[in-house]
């Protein structure tokens, strides 16, 4: 997951440099996809948000550097990443591969579905009846999954590989009846995760260096 940090830190300095990319980008300007419209390329933007509507169809990824991501109910995009920003998913939308971000928070609402993994380094995850079919990673940020979400692999707290030198703690919490049906796994001695069950949630897997609550 932390390549991915390296990898949009290298497409800004493509941006900057003036380097044309395979679709739109923009450079300290936002990106605005209409409801109902389709797009065939990838969407790019460095210091700009973008904004997809309603019932659109995305046939690339949409990547921001210092940017929020933003997309509308019942669309459909391949890859969603952000460093420095949010990424927002309404319901009903398919995300066909990954939604990743560094320093940033994710959001999913009702009947979402993202068919590669959630990824983030330092934000929030936050999932509301929203099926992964990978898995989730994160560093330091806490994941939330509710309103019946299941996770078919696993969630990783990834070792922070000298990103932080201090202890730190870390909530992983699941409730209305979400299922993850891998392993809970938690790669960082320097982290104190705790792992709250509500609501007749439940890991299908095992649970590795983490304290469980059952509520």
């Amino acid at each position: 997951m932390l390549k991915h940090y390296r990898i949009l830190f290298i497409l800004a300095l493509f941006l900057f440099s003036g380097c044309i990319l395979n679709g739109e980008s923009t450079v300290n300007k936002s990106i605005t996809v209409r409801d109902g419209e389709t797009k065939h390329s990838n969407l790019t933007s460095v210091n700009g948000n973008i904004r997809v509507g309603d019932g659109c169809d995305v046939r690339g990824e949409c990547t921001t550097v210092n940017g929020k991501i933003k997309i509308g109910e019942n669309t459909t995009v391949e890859d969603v990443s952000s460093v420095n920003g949010t990424i927002d998913i309404n319901s009903n939308c398919e995300i066909t591969g990954d939604a990743q971000s560094v320093n940033g928070q994710i959001y999913t609402r009702e009947g979402t579905k993202i068919n590669g993994e959630v990824s983030s380094v330092n934000g929030k995850i936050d999932l509301e009846g929203t099926v992964v079919k990978r898995g989730i990673e994160s560093v330091n940020g806490n994941i939330t999954l509710s309103k019946e979400s299941v996770v078919r692999g696993d969630i990783v707290i990834k070792d922070a590989n000298n990103f932080s030198s201090r202890k730190r703690s870390l909530k992983i919490r699941l409730e209305g009846g979400s299922v993850v049906e891998g392993d809970i796994v938690v790669e960082d001695d320097d982290i104190d995760v705790t792992v709250f069950l509500v609501d007749n949630s439940k890991v299908n897997g095992d649970i590795l260096n983490a304290e469980v609550v059952n509520r």
